[in-house]
């Protein structure tokens, strides 16, 4: 069994600690963490970085991201974007669209998967989504997905790029949407949490979607989102 974690962060590297697990998906905060994102890469060929600002550090961002955050993957064609999004429960909505926007730009100006971050603003994402042209958008990462039917079913019907990388929380919640997912859209993540064990929530999702390949499947899945398709 080959396991790749499509969602972590800097300071837990999975491979480094679970068996199986042979490659981790590193997605940074806050600009800070580029560089340190950088050296980490640069150290091991089995991280896959994913640059950007999370909503949560939207208020603090510093003039001249944009600019930064397009140099920066201008000059790296592997790079991702990540972890970018929205938060409803967290301060000033209004200026953490703003950060999304244009990160969310930047990305579909080079063609780089996306990994998001959404809490309680799926009417603000979905909202922004129609204002692109379908076959203009990258991949895109629907990170700890948990959302409610309607959500799933308009991205499903809407967009063929969508992916879902599912944590533990979602596969043991009882309001559990993962058998309603195309297996062939799954990932599985830790989200940088220690406690979470891929093989488990890879043994959850097999009982819930009654297929023993699904461990094959995810593995292939997120190769593919690795190759930008």
């Amino acid at each position: 069994m080959k396991i790749i974690d499509a969602h972590s962060h800097i300071d837990y590297i999975t491979h480094n600690f679970q068996d199986s697990v042979v490659g981790t998906v590193v997605c940074t905060t806050q600009e800070s963490e580029w560089n340190v994102l950088e050296n980490l890469m640069r150290g091991d060929k089995n991280i896959f970085g994913a640059f950007g600002i999370h909503p949560w550090f939207a208020d603090s961002v510093e003039n001249g991201f944009e600019p930064r955050l397009e140099n920066l993957l201008k000059n790296n064609s592997s790079y991702m974007v990540g972890e970018i999004g929205l938060d409803k429960y967290k301060p000033d909505i209004e200026r953490q669209i703003y950060v999304f926007q244009k990160q969310f730009d930047i990305a579909v100006k080079l063609n780089r998967i996306i990994f998001i971050h959404c809490v309680g603003a799926w009417d603000k994402i979905l909202h922004i989504l129609k204002q692109y042209k379908k076959s203009d958008l990258p991949i895109i990462v629907f990170h700890a997905f948990n959302a409610s039917d309607d959500v799933l079913n308009n991205l499903l019907s809407n967009y063929d790029n969508v992916m879902f990388s599912i944590s533990k929380n979602a596969v043991y919640s009882e309001n559990s949407r993962i058998e309603r997912i195309d297996i062939n859209k799954i990932l599985i993540e830790t989200d940088g949490k220690s406690n979470v064990i891929l093989k488990d929530v890879i043994d959850k999702i097999t009982q819930i979607q009654h297929n023993d390949d699904i461990h094959d499947i995810i593995y292939n899945n997120t190769r593919k989102v690795l190759h930008n398709g």
